[in-house]
């Protein structure tokens, strides 16, 4: 945290984050925006994704630095596996752009949309995975970022009653909208009901995203607190638990 400054530059790191998220969830009501809309909103977000490796190519540095908690090697695996997913995910949209770049012409398109409807949905999860890994970080430095003195806590119960009917609708959403299927080369066409207003169709897939943000926070917070009891009852309190070792090479990616 010594790292987080309260600068305009942070400021524009969350901004364009928060903009990736909604660029991200605008692409996946293609049916909506149409195909050349959606073209474009898929370069700004390749933009905006190669900014934000730039501004983080520091944990690329340290990946090899440090000792691995359980927690940094989770968040390893999450922050790889994400890397590897939205490298598909551009690449697969830049060979399947009929506007824009007009490779489409050129190449079998069923199976490059097919990684491409893959890659975005299994995005929709690991970015929620990721922000959930990374939640406390990223609220203290949001609050730094944008004038907050970064240890507010008076909003914390109706934020946590907010965040569990967030879960509770990304549950409902993940069951309606199938998402077993498009994560396992299931059957991927994006049926949506037309008598729903297009709005809660992209709600449902920011609580879907919300939903696995609120599993990995929590999930985290329970094995810490596992982790402390365990090391209270072993008379090693001044001993870092193993969820906690390692963290000072693990950064907001």
């Amino acid at each position: 945290m010594r790292r987080l400054l309260r600068t305009p530059r942070l400021a524009a790191r969350f901004t364009i984050d928060g903009a990736m998220v909604l660029l991200l969830v605008s692409s996946l009501g293609f049916r909506a925006t149409g195909r050349e809309a959606h073209e474009w909103i898929g370069v700004l977000f390749c933009v905006l994704l190669a900014l934000h490796t730039i501004w983080n190519w520091g944990w690329y540095k340290n990946l090899f630095a440090g000792t691995y908690s359980a927690r940094r090697a989770v968040g390893t695996i999450t922050n790889l596996a994400l890397v590897a997913v939205m490298a598909a995910l551009c690449v697969c949209g830049v060979l399947n752009s009929r506007h824009i770049f007009g490779f489409s012409r050129f190449i079998d398109g069923d199976g490059v949309r097919q990684i491409h409807s893959l890659a975005a949905y299994w995005g929709l999860i690991l970015v929620g995975i990721h922000a959930g890994l990374h939640w406390d970080i990223i609220m203290v430095a949001a609050r730094k970022a944008f004038g907050g003195n970064g240890t507010r806590k008076s909003a914390a119960l109706p934020l946590r009653v907010l965040a569990i009917v967030i879960a509770g609708l990304g549950m409902w959403a993940s069951y309606e909208r199938d998402m077993a299927s498009k994560l396992f080369l299931g059957f991927s066409f994006d049926f949506w009901n037309p008598d729903w207003p297009l709005v809660f169709f992209y709600a449902c897939n920011l609580a879907i995203m919300g939903m696995y943000a609120f599993v990995a926070h929590y999930a985290l917070k329970i094995l810490q607190q596992l982790s402390r009891r365990q090391s209270l009852t072993t008379g090693k309190e001044s001993v870092s638990s193993p969820l906690q070792q390692g963290e000072e090479h693990e950064h907001i990616f």
